[in-house]
Order: C-alpha cells, then structure tokens, then sequence
C-alpha cells in the first residue's frame, strides 16, 4: 500500500475530476488545480468543453483497446449515478450510414468485426434507417449501423458534480490558478508552485489534457502527446429531432464528415470533420466560413435545424497520445507523478478513475493498465 494521502490532482477536466472524485470518495485528502474559471470563456477552451462527448468503443482498435472502452462504457450508468446526475448521460445508440459502395464495404467490414467482439452492433437498409428516424433525410443509403448502446454526456454536468462532491467531503479546489512549477524533493514532487503559492502533497496526479507535456517537462519527464483543434456547434433549442438514436454520423464516403446530437435543453451539437484518430488533422470551425459549412452539410440531413441560429461555438485543443492510446500511470523517473492523458477522455473517464484510485491508493499495479504505461514509448 502506497503512503499517499495528499493528493494534487491537476486538471479539472472530465478525467482529472473523475480521478479527483474517485481518491476523495475513498477518503484521500484531495487538492483539484485548474487554470480555469467557472462561467468564463476563453478563445481557446479544455477539450472537455470542446468534446463531442460520443461515449462508445466503437471504432477502438486493437481488440484490447476496443475492450477497455467497452469496460468504460459500460461504467457510465454507475457513474453519474454515484455523482445524483442520471439525467446527464443521454443513451438511444449511434446510427451512420454510407451512399456509395466502398463506404458499405467499410461499414459492413467493421460490424462484422465488432459483431465477432460481442458489440451489439446491427446493418440495417435504407428502409430501416427511414423507420428508425424518420427525422433524418438521409438520401442514398447503400448500407447502414446501428449500436443500441452508446449515447452521450453532459460533460459541464458531470465536472460539476464531481466539484461538488469535493466541496462536500472537504476537498480543496484551486480554480484560475496557474501551475508554474513541480519542487522537488529528491526524486519525488514535494508540493506543486502555482501563482497562489506552493501547494504541499505527497503525490501528484497530472490530468492537464493539451498542456500536459508542458508539465511534466516540469518534473523533467518527457510525455509524447500532442493536440489539434477542436470544435463543436450549438443550435438554438428545437424540438426532439431523434426518436431512438442519440448520436448520428453522416456518411464518412461523403464529406465534410458531420456528427450531430440533441443535448437534453433541446440544443442540437454539431461537429464536422475527422475525430479520434492520430493527426487527424482537427475539426472543421476554425472561422465563421467553416461553422457555416458545418451547419450546412448538417441541414442536409437534418431539416429540423435548418434556420436555426447557432447559440455558441466552442473552439479548444483536443490531447492526442501520439500512438493513440492513453498514458496512465507513475512515471518512473519520478515515482510520486500519476499521469493521465488520453483522446476518448469522455467515455474512459469513470474507469481511469477509478483505476487511478486503486493504483495511487493501494499500491497495485492493474494488469490491463500496462500497455498504457508511458514507459512503453521509445
């Protein structure tokens, strides 16, 4: 068992506030540090603001990765339940589908991999598309997914959930407060140096998201991640625009790639260009002229939001770990340093979380967590 019982948990986005609430609940003296403000927003936001929030294992791989999202996803329920927020995971499944031939290829090759995996993922016909959401106006489908159980999160929802719970068990919470620097002691972090002062712990958990090489190059530890921009869309309220799907994909063999989903205030998110894979280069919204071609490829499909006035635009950096996957664990180098970054921050983050509590809290080394060490980078 480890001696840590003063925890800094730097980063007060998805992943470090599941981590941060996942350590208090098991009765660990907890100090959450963010550089941001509630109810400010800046040019540039966390990826958690940004996120599309999709939670699924769908398009993971190798195998041992889809699983470990799989595991995740299927933590969510628990999760926002512990947390009093049921009503901030929204479920009905993720719907795409393809218009030439080569796109159905590419659907019915993955549902067929994914089927051979245990996803509960299903090919459905133009016909069946139309009766499973009549809403939508797909054109041509030359084929077509469906996966009952993903959904999406109210990712502001959940981070404030878990503050609160901090608030509640005594945690101390340090928002707008700059990290500037890691004091040493030997080998280990000693207390964390903010522009509010030195902040005494016994270990630190560094969860920074975009700015997470910056410091750990703090502590002289070297961490391959990078970023791309990120953007999402937000409509005016419309009325219920889906009837059992809670997150659509336009054709990917049909660009600007588009996602969309209805938020529980009615609100429509929209997002365009590629997602989740290794210098994939952003999303589309960088300008008005970009935000416009999003809202338009989207109207294409979904006629309810054609109109519609867009109420916000959310534009930050999205953490990428340069093979893809996440980098969870202590660092060797400095043994007192938990690190946590990765891409499907969203739908991962009930389980880096409470994995991140066992680790940091009873000493153990969890088997499935190895391939994620950041020792496995040359």
């Amino acid at each position: 068992m480890n001696n840590f019982s003063n925890i800094a948990v730097i980063g007060a986005g998805i992943v470090g506030a599941s981590i941060a609430f996942h350590l208090a609940r098991r009765g660990a003296k907890v100090t959450l540090i963010d550089a941001g403000e509630p109810g400010k927003r800046s040019a540039v936001q966390p990826a958690t603001a940004v996120s599309f929030a999709w939670m699924n294992a769908r398009d993971k791989n190798p195998r041992y990765y889809h699983l470990f999202n799989r595991r995740s996803l299927d933590m969510w329920a628990r999760f926002v339940e512990r947390l009093g927020i049921p009503q901030s995971a929204t479920w009905g499944g993720e719907l795409r589908w393809a218009s030439t031939d080569d796109g159905a290829r590419e659907i019915v090759k993955r549902a067929g991999i994914l089927q051979s995996w245990g996803y509960p993922i299903r090919l459905l016909n133009g016909g069946e598309v139309a009766s499973l959401e009549p809403r939508l106006t797909p054109g041509v489908v030359t084929a077509a997914s469906y996966t009952d159980i993903e959904g999406h999160a109210d990712t502001g929802a959940v981070v404030g959930a878990c503050v609160e719970r901090l608030e509640e068990w005594g945690a101390d919470i340090f928002l707008g407060t700059h990290v500037t620097g890691l004091a040493r002691s030997g080998a280990d972090i000693e207390a964390v140096v903010t522009d509010r002062g030195e902040i005494a712990c016994d270990a630190v958990v560094l969860a920074g998201g975009a700015d997470t090489a910056s410091l750990a190059a703090m502590a002289d530890v070297d961490v391959p991640v990078y970023y791309t921009f990120g953007c999402t869309i937000l409509t005016e309220p419309v009325p219920p625009v889906f009837e059992n799907a809670s997150v659509v994909h336009s054709p990917r063999d049909c660009p600007p790639q588009t996602n969309f989903r209805q938020l529980p205030n009615g609100s429509v998110m929209l997002h365009g260009g590629a997602h989740g894979r290794v210098y994939d280069g952003g999303s589309l919204g960088q300008d008005d002229r970009e935000v416009q071609q999003v809202v338009d490829a989207v109207a294409r499909f979904l006629p309810a939001i054609e109109g519609v006035p867009v109420r916000e635009v959310r534009r930050g950096r999205r953490p990428i770990p340069k093979d893809g996957h996440p980098i969870l664990g202590f660092a060797q180098r400095v043994p007192n340093l938990y690190l946590s970054v990765t891409h499907s921050g969203v739908t991962l983050a009930p389980l880096i979380g409470e994995c991140a509590a066992i680790e940091i809290l009873d000493g153990a080394r969890i088997d499935f967590l190895r391939r994620y060490r950041l020792e496995r980078s040359p």
